[in-house]
């Protein structure tokens, strides 16, 4: 086992993860208020803990600093929340006694309906219409994703070991030196040429693994209009709300 998760009174939930690269310890706070603590590899979770409860105070100064500074968390809120190249997600009350996935073909839709006696607002209900969204977008990702990477792939002359479908909070993908490619579910919500560009950016790194200016010129070759494509990827969210 390499990580730990403790559960800090007035912090919440903290993981400590020990990695091979760590050379000192250190404390990530996310946006969305995650807490990571990394450690050498060879410390022990006692040391980690230790470093964890020194630093207690930062911790929690940094969050308050990251709330002021983001405002309240968003919610999902009735009504449609996104598109992916396969149908539209909507959420919405309904005379049920729990939370339940409707599929409506012929509209292209999904509806997300919760009791229309619970309040949306709840955190509850906001983790569960989370987890459950996710899960069926992963499910639509993984129909879609890897069929189209084999392709691409088989089209372009390139070879990779697996492909993994993550919901990642900081990239579009990822490609190891083993030739393993992750491809973050959100690529469901882009169209079909972003999608296409993303999957074409991580088979390259299967034979150019930085950004250098072999790689740059090898993707200009196959999408001349890169610098149009990374613009448009910046300006995309992932996040469920």
């Amino acid at each position: 086992m390499n990580n730990k998760q403790l559960t800090i009174e007035n912090i919440g939930v903290v993981t400590i993860t020990k990695n091979r690269q760590a050379t000192r310890y250190k404390i990530t706070i996310k946006p969305n208020g995650i807490i990571n603590v990394t450690i050498p590899w060879l410390a022990t979770f006692r040391n980690g803990e230790k470093f964890l409860s020194e630093h207690l105070q930062w911790i929690a100064q940094t969050k308050e600093k990251l709330s002021k500074r983001l405002g309240p968390p968003k919610l999902i809120q009735p009504g449609y929340l996104f598109a992916t190249r396969n149908y539209q997600y909507k959420v919405g009350p309904a005379d049920i006694a729990k939370l339940k996935i409707r599929y409506a073909e012929n509209e292209k839709c999904i509806y997300f309906e919760y009791p229309n006696d619970q309040l949306i607002e709840s955190d509850e209900l906001q983790l569960q219409l989370k987890e459950t969204i996710e899960n069926v977008l992963r499910f639509d990702a993984k129909r879609y994703l890897p069929v189209r990477i084999a392709e691409l792939a088989a089209s372009l002359g390139y070879n990779f070991n697996k492909v993994t479908i993550k919901n990642n909070k900081t990239n579009w993908g990822s490609c190891s030196n083993r030739k393993n490619i992750n491809l973050n579910l959100h690529l469901m919500r882009l169209n079909d040429k972003l999608i296409d560009y993303v999957i074409v950016h991580e088979l390259v790194h299967t034979v150019i693994p930085n950004h250098g200016s072999t790689f740059k010129s090898t993707m200009l070759k196959h999408f001349p209009d890169t610098a149009e494509m990374e613009c448009e990827l910046k300006k995309t969210r992932t996040e469920i709300y």
